[in-house]
């Protein structure tokens, strides 16, 4: 049965200021052997991550970032400073589990914190193209029974230059798993030896690791200074259709430096309920992005940014929604596919705290005004562009 955010754990419970990385967030919370679910790009901003829901690879032990999120200090669009939190803002609250930079500035956070590592079981796992089917549908037949300790982050791309890889694999298409064990570390061998199994992987470094190694495995993917577009999908299987779509994507993609990234979602996710948070739905299964990036005078970027609209489409008969963290230029119809019955309430949220719509460079929540005309637009199943 869906049950809302556990109570404050033992770890106890810490915070930091809006402008903060991950890293180091990370750097100051390990010291201590604690952490709190985060993204997994380091470099990534706290504040963005955790407004917008906070996937990581804590999820499916700890639940999402927002489900973590004790409270905030936020400055609204009238210059007013708040203290919000389940006694004095229990709405607010609620909105900010999810509802994005909509209803001001938040400058500072404070998190549940949980006992991990620092050493976890985790590292990339990569099979050449022709083992990818074989792979996803072992993982869409392991996920339900996964163990909450177990995160798994999918990252199918063409091989980096890495070591660990060999070296005729540069360059040619790969799909990889990144899993990460934060329990007993004898345990987690154990979970992920089925895993490891599969197929003949042509590149395996999973290993104890210091947790926060494991917080930046995925930087590269996401180099500052390059171009990057996405669009994303909740898929509640892959099925062989899907999968079917996901390897002829990796294998016909236009950058070197694109990808398909996504996460199996449940455990602790999938237990909160859809209304405890403003991010809605978390049925087990998998979310998926298309991302393209590509460098700086990149002359075929328009070629890029239509692999992934196009991937986006080919998907989205198998999707059944999308989480508002990965929104990209999908507008009001995305927000209203996000949010669904929820949008309402984060409207009078909107009406009360940000009435002008200042806060508008974001996935936008509407204003009461605005709401009707949204109500009509197609759903994100129509949704071409």
């Amino acid at each position: 049965m869906a049950r809302p955010p556990p109570p404050p754990p033992a770890g106890g419970g810490g915070g930091g200021g809006g402008g903060l990385t991950w890293a180091e967030f990370d750097l100051a919370t390990g010291r201590h052997g604690l952490a709190t679910t985060g993204g997994s790009v380091s470099s990534t901003g706290i504040g963005g991550v955790t407004l917008g829901g906070g996937f990581g690879h804590l999820m499916r032990r700890h639940g999402l970032t927002v489900d973590n999120l004790r409270a905030a200090d936020l400055v609204t669009a009238d210059g007013e400073r708040l203290r919000v939190d389940a006694a004095t803002e229990p709405e607010l609250l609620w909105g900010l589990r999810g509802g994005g930079g909509n209803f001001g500035v938040v400058t500072a956070f404070e998190y549940d914190l949980h006992p991990v590592g620092p050493v976890v079981l985790g590292g990339p796992i990569f099979w050449p193209l022709e083992q990818a089917t074989q792979v996803l549908r072992f993982l869409r037949e392991f996920a339900p029974t996964a163990p909450d300790e177990l995160g798994v982050a999918v990252v199918a791309m063409l091989a980096p230059p890495m070591p660990f890889l060999p070296p005729e694999r540069y360059g040619t298409p790969v799909l990889g798993l990144l899993p990460v064990w934060c329990g007993d570390l004898a345990e987690g061998a154990a979970a992920l030896a089925p895993l490891r199994a599969v197929g003949r992987p042509v590149g395996d470094l999973v290993r104890p690791v210091p947790y926060r190694a494991v917080q930046s495995l995925l930087d590269l993917s996401a180099s500052p200074g390059n171009g990057s577009y996405w669009r994303s999908h909740r898929l509640p299987d892959l099925s062989d259709a899907a999968i079917d779509i996901v390897v002829d994507l990796v294998a016909s993609i236009t950058s070197p430096l694109s990808l398909l990234n996504g996460w199996m979602i449940g455990g602790a996710v999938s237990r909160v309920a859809p209304d405890a948070t403003a991010v809605g739905p978390r049925e087990p299964g998998f979310e998926l992005r298309v991302i393209a990036n590509w460098r700086p005078g990149d002359a075929d970027h328009e070629r890029h940014l239509s692999w992934a609209r196009e991937g986006w489409a080919r998907l989205r008969p198998h999707g059944a929604g999308q989480y508002a963290t990965f929104l990209s230029d999908e507008g009001p119809a995305g927000v209203q596919a996000a949010y669904g019955d929820r949008l309402g309430r984060l409207t009078a949220l909107k009406d009360r705290f940000d009435p002008s719509n200042v806060f508008r460079l974001n996935p936008n929540i509407p204003t009461s005004q605005d709401l009707s005309a949204i109500r009509n637009l197609p759903t994100s199943k129509e949704v071409t562009r």
